[in-house]
Parts: C-alpha cells; sequence; structure tokens
C-alpha cells in the first residue's frame, strides 16, 4: 500500500514537472551537439538556458538570446568546460590572471582580452591585457569598461566608432583600431563586482561568420566570468595567505636577528631589512632620536655613514614631535611633503609610512619617542607603487613594539648623545641614501643597497 502511494507521488510530481519532456530536450540536444566528452555538463547547459528563458519570458531580446546559445556546436561548449577547468584549476594570481586572458583569447577567438581587476585598497581597476607587458590602473567609472563595473552590465558593441561611449584615444595615440567590443561584468556570488572582462576585435574562424560579437559569444563569456570570479577570489585569498605567512616569517626573522649582539650600524641596517619585507617597502630609513642634540640621526645604506638633521626637519621629524603615526597615501597631495628632493634626484616618492618607535618607560626630561621608522613607497605585486593599507599600519607598529624593546636602555642610545655632530639638511640626507643611479637623475625601484651582506660585514668590523 504505502509502495503504491509512493509511485503515485513520483507520477504525479513527474507529471507536474514535465519530466518526460525534460529528459527528451535533454537527449535531443545531446544527439543534435553530439559533444566528445563530458554529456552530464552539456546537459547541464541546457538546463541552464532553459532556466534563463523561463526567468525572463517578458523579455524577449534575453531569450532569443537563450535561444541562439542552445545552438552552440557541441565542440564549442568543449572548449568552454576546458577553459573553465584550466581557469578555475590556478591559484596563483598572475598566472590566474594570464591564464583567464589566453583561455578567453581562444574561446572567444578575438584579436586582444583585456581583464580588469578591482583592487579595493586602492579603489582602481588593475588592467591586465594580452597586449601589455605590465599593467596599468584606470578609474572605476572611466570608459566602458569603468561603465561595466559600476552599473553591472554586459556591453557589446558592433561599431566602436560609430558609439558615444568608445574613447578613441588609445587607438590614435597606438594606431591599433577598435572595431567591436565585448564587455561583461565579472560578479562573484554574493553580487560584487571584481571587475571586468573584455574581448577586442572578433575574428573569422569555424564558428563564426559574422563580423562581430554574437549572442554565442555572449553566453560562452557569460558562463565564463562566473568562474572567472571564483578563480578571483580563490587567487586573492592564496595571496592574502602568502603575504600573511612572509610576515609571520619576516617577524620571526627580526627578532632572531635582533636577539644578537649586534654593533650600532649593524642594528639600524637590520632593523631597516626587515621593515621593508615585512609591507614590501621600496625604500626604509630608520631614525634614531638624540634628545641632548635635538637631533634624528641614522646611517647610509650606501656609504655607511652617520646622518644627521634637525628634530624638527621633515615628515620624520613631525613623527618623531609627536609621537603619532602618519601615512601619506600621496606625497604630492600633502603639504607637508618637500619635493625639492625628488626633483633633485629624479625618485619619485608617492606614499609614505612613518611610525614612531616609543619607550615604554617613561623618563624625566626624556621624550617618548626612541626612533621613528620611514617607509617610502609600497610595492604592489605587479610592480605598481600602491599605498600603504591598514594591515600594513597593524604589522609595523606590531614591529615597532620589537625594535623599542630591544633599543631601550640599550648602549646604542647612551651612544646616540655622544657621536659627532655631523649635522646636514634632510636634502643632504636623502641625497646620499640614494643609489647612484638616482644621483644622476634615474628613476628605480629596487632598494638601495643590500642590508644583509653589510650587516655581515659591519658585525665582523664591530666585534
Amino acid at each position: 500500500m504505502v509502495e503504491a502511494e509512493e509511485r503515485q507521488r513520483i507520477t504525479e510530481y513527474c507529471n507536474k514537472h514535465d519530466l518526460d519532456g525534460i529528459i527528451r530536450m535533454l537527449v535531443e540536444g545531446l544527439l543534435k551537439a553530439k559533444p566528445e566528452v563530458r554529456p552530464k555538463e552539456h546537459f547541464a547547459h541546457i538546463l541552464r538556458l532553459e532556466q534563463i528563458k523561463s526567468e525572463h519570458k517578458g523579455d524577449n531580446e534575453y531569450v532569443d538570446q537563450a535561444t541562439s546559445a542552445s545552438e552552440v556546436p557541441g565542440r564549442l561548449l568543449t572548449k568552454l568546460f576546458d577553459s573553465t577547468k584550466k581557469i578555475t584549476s590556478e591559484i596563483v594570481p598572475s598566472d590566474t590572471i594570464r591564464i583567464i586572458i589566453n583561455e578567453t583569447l581562444k574561446l572567444i577567438n578575438c584579436d586582444r582580452v583585456s581583464l580588469f581587476v578591482h583592487d579595493k585598497r586602492l579603489n582602481m581597476l588593475v588592467l591586465n591585457a594580452s597586449n601589455l607587458d605590465v599593467p596599468i590602473r584606470v578609474k572605476p567609472g572611466q570608459g566602458i569598461a569603468g561603465y561595466v563595473f559600476t552599473m553591472k552590465e554586459m556591453i557589446n558593441i558592433f561599431d566602436c566608432y560609430s558609439d558615444s561611449r568608445f574613447d578613441q584615444t588609445f587607438d590614435k595615440m597606438t594606431g591599433y583600431k577598435t572595431k567591436h567590443l565585448l564587455t561583461l561584468p565579472i560578479v562573484d556570488f554574493e553580487g560584487e563586482c571584481m571587475g571586468v572582462l573584455q574581448a577586442i576585435n572578433k575574428l573569422d574562424g569555424e564558428f563564426s561568420s559574422v563580423p562581430h560579437f554574437t549572442h554565442i559569444d555572449e553566453i560562452l563569456m557569460e558562463n565564463l566570468t562566473q568562474h572567472v570570479s571564483v578563480a578571483l577570489r580563490n587567487a586573492e585569498v592564496y595571496r592574502a595567505a602568502i603575504v600573511t605567512s612572509e610576515r609571520a616569517n619576516a617577524l620571526l626573522h627580526m627578532i632572531q636577528s635582533l636577539s644578537q649582539d649586534l654593533g650600532m650600524q649593524s642594528t639600524i641596517l637590520t632593523i631597516t631589512m626587515h621593515a621593508s619585507e615585512l609591507v614590501q617597502a621600496d625604500r626604509c630609513t630608520v631614525f634614531l632620536v638624540d634628545e641632548q642634540h635635538q637631533q634624528l640621526w641614522s646611517v647610509s645604506t650606501d656609504s655607511g655613514k652617520e646622518i644627521r638633521i634637525p628634530k624638527s626637519a621633515g615628515i620624520a621629524g613631525e613623527c618623531a614631535q609627536k609621537g603619532e603615526l602618519i601615512v601619506i597615501p600621496d606625497c604630492y597631495e600633502d603639504t607637508r611633503f618637500n619635493q625639492a628632493i625628488d626633483k633633485q634626484t629624479g625618485y619619485k616618492t608617492t606614499s609614505m609610512l612613518a611610525i614612531p618607535v616609543l619607550r615604554k618607560k617613561q623618563l624625566k626630561n626624556v621624550g617618548k619617542v626612541l626612533a621613528v621608522i620611514q617607509m617610502i613607497n609600497k610595492m604592489e605585486f605587479d610592480g605598481a607603487v600602491g599605498k600603504f593599507d591598514d594591515e600594513d599600519v597593524q604589522v609595523m607598529e606590531t614591529f615597532a613594539t620589537f625594535v623599542a624593546s630591544r633599543l631601550e636602555g640599550s648602549s646604542l642610545m647612551e651612544k646616540t648623545s655622544h657621536r659627532k655632530d655631523e649635522s646636514e639638511t634632510e636634502g643632504h640626507m636623502a641625497f646620499d641614501t640614494l643609489p647612484d643611479e638616482h644621483k644622476h637623475g634615474k628613476s628605480s625601484h629596487h632598494h638601495s643597497a643590500n642590508p644583509a651582506s653589510r650587516i655581515q660585514e659591519e658585525a665582523e668590523d664591530e666585534n
């Protein structure tokens, strides 16, 4: 009796949802497309198209697109499955971006592909393209890609030069002519737009006979961007894990290094080296505070020469006097920054982070700041200069706490007031710490010296 009732309920369910019709549709679609591999994924694709049509019954244009997409050749669907598998199997950020671009080129059969990835810290779109050696950055909302990112809408332009939204500046500058554009937002499962995927100039091929991107290209790109969002999120998590691990290791190495009985210059250079590693800064200078002479002093990483400047000089001086952390995302927009040094050396200071190293014990007639660690130009994973974020600040505050425990009460601070008074201007200090190529007006984003090798040499001399 129970079995008969269950069979009746199954029959009613099948009739209600027309399961016979669905199975017939899937089998017919499979026989028509004849995909070489993975028929289950082909079934899933057909069901997705039917879902799109049912969700957009009132939108005839959208239904037409889904209907056209159901005519996608089986071999093209196989390429889609292969591409999504390759894209989602990678987690290293740079490799993920490269695979996304290469697979989109092959799948959509176009001349160029651009991938815009949103950098939350900078609030910029980082452009990686098949025709670019290095990424460039654009503002969200700028151009067609910016519009698609902001509005989360797909744009398919058959003739770019007849579309008022298209900016011809790049074409005029390079001589390249952009004819067709297919641009889609990359939206994750939470509805957040992570970036934009853009195909440029459709090429003739086996599955294309029209000189523009078709509805089939749109549905392929739509499916692809869903997997791209997963791949980018995985790469983002992986990158964050690697950064966290590297910072933890750098802190551990720093503690081990500072536990040794190093001399004055070696200690300063050790702090400089580890601070740069912690936040990927291009430059780092450690200034010790000489309260007796009201000066900041450091050691040139090039010459080993002692450098002294007034305690009130520059941003480092303000940090020392106030005992407050200073974060500057764009130094040229900050009135406290002196641009004369950059103009003199050819090096451009963009972002800056100044961390005070504070005393734990407050002494009479002695300032609360032991030293200032000044970081210059945050280096991003793509080689561009970014800005120091909250995570950089937190790790540097922890770093400064360790440094304080090493410096406070050490012979280093006692020697400070007995060192030769070699007052120099901040301009001379900055110029002296730059590499030779900067002294001749060239720009670089590499560290000005190898602190590790200098530490070994100076440790031997001092011992």
